[in-house]
């Protein structure tokens, strides 16, 4: 028996913070619409966002042990995590574009909570680029 999947409208808040090498810590919140699909046991989250005035669709699978944050649009993301692991990623914006290392050092997820949380190093070519937390609450939608 085929299982249907499960849609919901969610209301999405985003908090996320950036440290550079040597500069000051970014901290970035946005409160959005989206939706929240159940699939064979796996949650994902989808949403636009307006960057510069351009839309970027960003797909999030969310686990405790792997997830996964896909970007296309303006910026096209691929951003893999697995729970204190290394994975290959890929950002490319207009005709640049480059290889990522992606190293997860905090990785957590309740559907129960409907909070996803991410520490991870980004580096490129050996160099460290940034360190980044993201943390991705999500509340039934009132659409």
């Amino acid at each position: 028996m085929e299982t249907q999947d499960r849609v919901h409208n969610v209301d999405i808040q985003l908090h996320s913070s950036i440290r550079h090498p040597g500069q000051d810590q970014e901290i970035h919140e946005l409160s959005l619409t989206g939706q929240l699909i159940e699939k064979k046991g796996s949650y994902y989250l989808k949403y636009t966002e307006q960057q510069n005035g351009q839309s970027v669709q960003t797909t999030v699978k969310m686990g405790a042990k792997d997830a996964l944050i896909l970007r296309s649009g303006a910026v096209m993301m691929r951003l893999p995590f697995i729970l204190e692991g290394e994975r290959q990623g890929a950002y490319g914006s207009g005709p640049a574009s480059f290889n990522l290392l992606v190293k997860t050092t905090r990785l957590e997820f309740s559907e129960q909570t409907g909070r996803f949380h991410v520490a991870y190093e980004l580096h490129a070519e050996g160099s460290l680029l940034g360190t980044y937390e993201l943390t991705i609450t999500y509340t039934e939608g009132k659409r």
